[in-house]
């Protein structure tokens, strides 16, 4: 089975941030992205399941070292320093 070598760009962030996030993801070239709401405990605090603005996402993009990494860089300086905002990549392999 032929596979091709991709990176998952995995972004922890607040929910109020879902629309800039997205309009920002898309206008750096990436193709699509999906999203799940997120909770748990980490550096931020817990965080519960009421699915408010105040609660988590989970948005993950899949493209190529260049692409992830522009995604990371904008949101490290957009956002960063403001809001709750954890950031990780892994590196992939997509099935063909």
């Amino acid at each position: 089975m032929p596979t091709q070598s991709m990176i998952l760009l995995t972004i922890l962030s607040e929910a109020v941030l879902e629309d800039t996030l997205i309009d920002e993801i898309m206008l750096l070239g990436a193709k699509g992205y999906t999203i799940s709401e997120a909770r748990g405990r980490g550096t931020h605090g817990l965080r519960t399941g009421k699915w408010s603005a105040g609660g988590n996402i989970r948005i993950e993009v899949i493209g190529d070292q260049a692409l992830c990494s522009s995604i990371v860089e904008r949101l490290q300086a957009g956002y960063e320093r403001d809001y709750g905002l954890l950031m990780f990549t892994s590196a992939i392999e997509l099935q063909n």
